[in-house]
């Protein structure tokens, strides 16, 4: 799946001034699409954008949680686990596999 395969699948969450995933790399967004099947259960859930910054990345949500230290732990989460697929695909492609 590509990042516009991904956005287009996910449209109905990102609302409109967003772009959700803004980068392929298909080992990241197939954990993503994984992730968000449980996202999508989480009341009020938006995918804003998902981005690279300096190979680094980010990802931009919104829910309607009282308690953000519970956003902030999954958001630290998925970019931990992104971060390193990120990684490992950069290294694969060092060696040119």
């Amino acid at each position: 799946m590509t990042a516009s395969e991904f956005n287009k699948k996910y449209n109905k969450y990102i609302p409109e001034g967003w772009y959700g995933l803004s980068f392929d790399i298909p080992n990241v967004t197939e954990y993503l699409d994984k992730v968000m099947e449980d996202l999508i259960t989480i009341p009020g859930f938006e995918l804003h954008q998902i981005k690279l910054k300096f190979n680094m990345a980010r990802f931009y949500f919104e829910t309607k949680w009282k308690d953000k230290h519970l956003e902030s732990a999954l958001e630290f989460n998925i970019e931990d686990k992104i971060n390193k697929l990120v990684t490992e695909y950069y290294k694969t492609k060092e060696n040119g596999s």
